[in-house]
């Protein structure tokens, strides 16, 4: 019997992420634009919002990065959005913020 035990840390990511937001003090919430999902909306107390992407890597595919910065991209807002990768090389898309999630966290990043 075969068993696919690979893990897929993108959920995890995820929660971690959520972990982070939630200290602090932002309420958090998925969004649709259409078919299109932005993974989290936050707002602060001051009811400044920012749009997240979270993905282990935008990398492998131009697929892959497309599907993470779409939903970002319909947003016809001037709120801040971000992609957020693992370990990613670092770029920048139609004013699209892309950061590495472990070294925003560690610097205790800011979404505004």
């Amino acid at each position: 019997m075969n068993t696919d035990n690979r893990i897929n840390y993108g959920p995890v990511l995820e929660n971690i992420f959520y972990t982070y937001a939630r200290s602090r003090n932002y309420a958090v919430s998925i969004g649709r634009i259409g078919k299109l999902e932005c993974d989290f909306i936050l707002r602060d107390e001051q009811m400044q919002y920012a749009y997240v992407q979270v993905a282990m890597t935008i990398m492998n595919s131009r697929e892959t990065e497309d599907r993470e910065y779409r939903p970002l991209e319909q947003i016809a807002d001037n709120y801040p959005k971000f992609v957020m990768t693992r370990g990613d090389m670092i770029q920048k898309r139609n004013g699209i913020r892309h950061v590495n999630l472990p070294e925003f966290i560690q610097t205790q990043g800011s979404f505004t």
